[in-house]
């Protein structure tokens, strides 16, 4: 999936969203799989919405707008609730009996064939579309009746477009954590959104036969389910950072950040698996550094095909960029003992000789960097703040509109 800035610009001229709101819930519908680009910070959902406007009806793309301002409501959210979106954040998940991932979903065995192929398709691929991830959620949550943290980290690893604001509130949306219901679906919904005929599934009832798919009252696995699963029914998920970092450094080696090769008296832009903006103050002449932290990526595990989608993106669109892993205080030792300093910065202001200039964009990953910081494109800069509910910041961002 890995693609050129010009090449992606030629899909968003040509994209006609007329028919987005009507089939986005279907896996054939007419949705983009921009997802992984815009949760890198690679496009921006501005520019998309300006190309959308110019070019098409209020009634067409209106649709589309409410679908982006989602993942920025959940950027919101993680803005201003920090890590407790890793936590139950409404209420308690109720009903809990596994405490990891269940194994036939690890396995892509849980019989219901339209989620073993998405999967598959997600360990293939790195991408899902929005409706499979519900179904994938709700099976784990409200059918498997596992804790949903250690699903959401599972199904983020393996993301293209991971970002920890749509996927962990996404999870809890449908685990009921963050919404006023849990979100639960039969076999006939699956079947009508993912063009199946699957029949005679344990999924294959009424919604209120759904609780007591797989447990009887007791908690315990239903006999006819032991057959085809064995015991334990869930397993611990787990990626080894270190290791993914160090064939990550293997593979990329001549990207890998060497002093010699810094621009002396130059600022730096600090890039992340978050901002791989090619157009970040792509007119000047500056250090540009993509950032690996092994701090963020032990609290947020990725696989190494994903981060290797990460680095692929930067180095195709971004000329001159070398990779740091380290965390942000290793790199400012790092430059701050080779006295990489700059003494004029992009607006060619004055600082301090002793010091490097870095540049970096305002996320909830970067909280800890030094520099200067600058804003990220919103869709709808002016409305901010925590709000419990979408449709109540929906309501804001309407007025806006009008």
């Amino acid at each position: 999936m890995n693609i050129s800035y010009a090449a992606l610009l030629e899909q968003v001229k040509s994209y006609q969203p007329g028919k987005y709101h009507s089939t986005r819930n279907y896996i054939n519908g007419a949705v983009t799989s921009w997802s992984p680009y815009i949760s890198r910070g690679f496009l921006s959902p501005v520019l998309v919405m300006e190309q959308l406007k110019e070019q098409h009806s209020y009634q067409e793309w209106i649709g589309f707008m409410q679908q982006m301002a989602w993942r920025e409501y959940f950027q919101r959210v993680w803005q201003h609730q920090g890590d407790l979106i890793l936590q139950d954040l409404r209420s308690v998940q109720t009903d809990v009996i596994l405490a990891q991932v269940p194994a036939p979903m690890q396995n892509a065995n849980t019989g219901i064939h339209a989620l073993d192929n998405a999967i598959t398709q997600l360990y293939g691929t790195g991408y899902l579309h929005n409706h499979l991830r519900m179904y994938l959620s709700m099976l784990h949550s409200n059918i498997f009746k596992a804790a949903w943290l250690p699903g959401a980290k599972w199904m983020y690893a393996h993301l293209l477009d991971h970002d920890p604001a749509a996927n962990f509130l996404s999870w809890q949306w449908v685990a009921g954590t963050f919404s006023s219901k849990k979100y639960i679906a039969n076999q006939d919904n699956i079947n009508k959104y993912t063009n199946t005929k699957q029949e005679g599934s344990f999924l294959d009832t009424e919604y209120e036969n759904l609780k007591a798919a797989i447990f009887n009252a007791a908690g315990q696995i239903k006999p006819n389910h032991t057959e085809k699963w064995s015991a334990p029914l869930d397993q611990n998920f787990d990626i080894d950072t270190n290791t993914v970092l160090k064939n990550i450094k293997e593979k990329n080696q001549i990207q890998i950040f060497d002093i010699n090769q810094v621009l002396p008296s130059q600022s730096f832009c600090i890039y992340n698996s978050f901002n791989l903006d090619p157009l970040w103050h792509a007119e000047v002449s500056v250090n540009r550094i993509l950032l690996l932290e092994p701090k963020h990526l032990n609290q947020f595990p990725i696989s190494e095909k994903v981060l290797q989608f990460v680095i692929d993106l930067a180095k195709t669109n971004i000329p001159g960029i070398q990779i740091f892993i380290g965390n942000f205080e290793e790199l400012i030792q790092v430059l701050q003992t080779n006295s990489i300093t700059s003494n004029v910065s992009i607006e060619d202001t004055q600082s301090e000789k002793s010091k490097p200039i870095i540049y970096f964009k305002e996320h909830p990953t970067t909280k800890h960097y030094q520099g200067i910081r600058e804003e990220r494109n919103w869709l709808f800069p002016k409305v901010d703040g925590y709000f419990p509910s979408f449709f109540g910041y929906w309501k804001k961002c309407e007025r806006l509109l009008k």
